[in-house]
């Protein structure tokens, strides 16, 4: 079995595709800038980040967040700790992030049992 694609660079994530008579992406993009698109994720990794080790807390719901871009995109607070990993299917948000787009966020919600969880939303800037 093969894999799918059309062959070009631009079917990998944070290439960029080649624009058709129309001035829309061609080739592994459907046309809509995925920067400029709202969501909402669970955070990885929260046990193991900054914000949960040196306060042993999760952020509240309604807390404000942002986004930084550290080897792997990470949601932080107002200081800059690290509250937890964007999920690798977010990894084009790193060259978003570069790009110049800033993103807010804000937990929907959080736990620390079983484990420590934060869900966000964020919004393109």
């Amino acid at each position: 079995m093969g894999s799918s694609g059309s062959g070009n660079f631009s079917d990998y994530s944070g290439s960029t595709a080649p624009k058709d008579k129309a001035g829309q992406g061609g080739g592994g993009t459907s046309g809509v800038d995925r920067c400029q698109q709202a969501f909402s994720t669970v955070l990885e990794e929260v046990a193991q980040c900054d914000y949960f080790v040196q306060s042993q807390v999760v952020p509240a719901a309604g807390t404000p967040l942002g986004l930084v871009f550290a080897k792997r995109v990470f949601a932080v607070d107002a200081r800059g700790v690290k509250v937890g990993a964007l999920p690798t299917s977010f990894n084009y948000l790193a060259t978003c992030l570069k790009d110049g787009v800033t993103y807010a966020g804000v937990v929907k919600s959080s736990a620390l049992t079983p484990m420590p969880t934060v869900e966000v939303d964020f919004v393109p800037q």
